[in-house]
């Protein structure tokens, strides 16, 4: 069977003052359309379906709408909720949703361990596949405070419990494997922030406790993990199966510039005990990234007013469509009429402009560190990325080539210090 992965929709999002809702109902439209033409059997989003506890009823009528589409395909739906998500409103509708094939997982439940474990079925009937739907995991779900704890023992003790809580309900989805007469791979999913992922301006900072990002080595050996949180479409592991999905549109203006995707797993190629028609052949991937369209032209542009102005004019602008423009002006002498400048260069053009903001030179080579002082308050991935961010003789291409060797060399030695350091880097 073939399971589509996205995540953190954020209907009802308002951005800098507009909404969303046009982009989010083309979003669907094309997803739906994917699911028609890639016969997907079950889409699983991995929470923040919602941008707030209260969304606008229209996201909410976007919501359902998708189940009663998806049911009318026979596409089963998974979701988990984010911590955007409101527990309370996603269970007021989730018995009823059971009923239209879509299984929502709003919190975690130590006392029913089985109903995270969701049973995803073929178009025969059979099962193909076991779903471990984990949402978001608030401290207060999994663990109880203990008085007198010091900050590193709460850490270590969360961190414990949120491996037990995952480890146990792998272990329910494997029971359940035991009975059937072929085992099917077990997915797995998660909404936070795990070791290796780039987050995005867009992503609010999220602890998980006192946790600020979870190393691979709590997740069970899922055969594919579906994570959310991170808008940055990315795996974090050596074979591509444990990854973000990524927003399915720009939720920032520092998001631009990189696909938008949606993820297509194939069970069948799970599977370690696939049959291979031809030994010589190259493997088939089970894990297919989809590239999603652009559905509202964003731009945002820096240099000194000149090379804005320039860059402006350069625009690639459609009659139909506005463009959202971001200006970030490089000056270090005070500038007065920098607002007047840019909307006296997009007069007449397709253009709104959204935000204009000044920067000086040395600002732009320490943008990103001025909250944080301390090396010591930074994390490992923090000073790489800003390193790259204050080193203006790289492009992005370059950028990308060398974050992606750097996630690579972060996940083998995370996997070196689980080994005990025996085997050599």
């Amino acid at each position: 069977m073939k399971i589509l992965h996205t995540s953190d929709w954020h209907l009802g999002q308002h951005f800098m003052g507009k909404s969303r809702r046009d982009e989010h109902k083309a979003f669907i439209d094309w997803l739906l359309a994917l699911v028609d033409k890639e016969s997907i059997d079950a889409v699983i989003i991995a929470g923040d379906v919602f941008d707030t506890g209260s969304p606008p009823s229209y996201a909410r009528e976007m919501y359902h709408q998708l189940v009663l589409d998806m049911k009318a395909r026979q596409c089963q739906l998974v979701i988990v909720a984010g911590n955007h998500d409101s527990v309370s409103m996603l269970n007021e509708s989730k018995s009823l949703l059971a009923y239209l094939d879509t299984q929502v997982a709003s919190q975690a439940n130590l006392e029913e361990i089985d109903s995270h474990v969701i049973a995803l079925k073929n178009k025969e009937g059979d099962v193909a596949a076991w779903v471990c739907a984990v949402p978001y995991l608030r401290p207060k779900d999994v663990m109880q405070s203990v008085a007198g704890q010091s900050e590193q023992e709460k850490k270590l003790g969360l961190l414990q419990m949120i491996g037990d809580f995952y480890q146990r309900v792998y272990d329910a989805a494997c029971e359940k494997n035991k009975s059937l007469k072929t085992p099917v791979p077990i997915i797995g999913t998660g909404h936070l922030t795990a070791v290796g992922g780039q987050v995005s301006e867009s992503v609010r900072d999220l602890y998980v406790g006192t946790l600020e990002a979870l190393p691979t080595s709590v997740f069970p050996a899922f055969d594919y993990l579906a994570l959310g949180h991170i808008h940055r479409a990315q795996p974090i592991s050596k074979s591509g199966r444990f990854r973000y999905s990524g927003s399915p549109i720009p939720l920032s203006f520092d998001e631009l510039g990189r696909d938008k995707t949606v993820v297509i797993v194939d069970t069948d190629l799970l599977a370690e005990d696939a049959f291979v028609d031809d030994l010589f052949a190259e493997p088939a991937d089970p894990v297919q990234l989809v590239s999603i369209p652009n559905f509202q032209p964003m731009a945002s542009l820096k240099g000194n007013l000149n090379e804005v102005i320039k860059q402006i004019a350069a625009l690639e602008l459609t009659a139909d469509k506005t463009l959202w423009l971001e200006v970030t002006v490089i000056a270090d002498e005070y500038l007065s009429d920098v607002h007047k400048c840019v909307l006296e260069a997009i007069d007449d053009k397709p253009i709104e402009l959204l935000r204009v903001m000044r920067r000086s030179t040395v600002e732009k080579k320490n943008e990103g560190f001025e909250a944080r002082k301390t090396l010591s308050e930074l994390t490992v991935g923090d000073v790489f990325e800003q390193s790259l961010k204050s080193n203006l003789e790289l492009d992005e291409g370059e950028s990308t080539i060398l974050t992606e060797l750097f996630n690579a060399c972060l996940v083998e030695l995370e996997e070196h210090q689980q080994d005990g350091g025996e085997k050599p880097l």
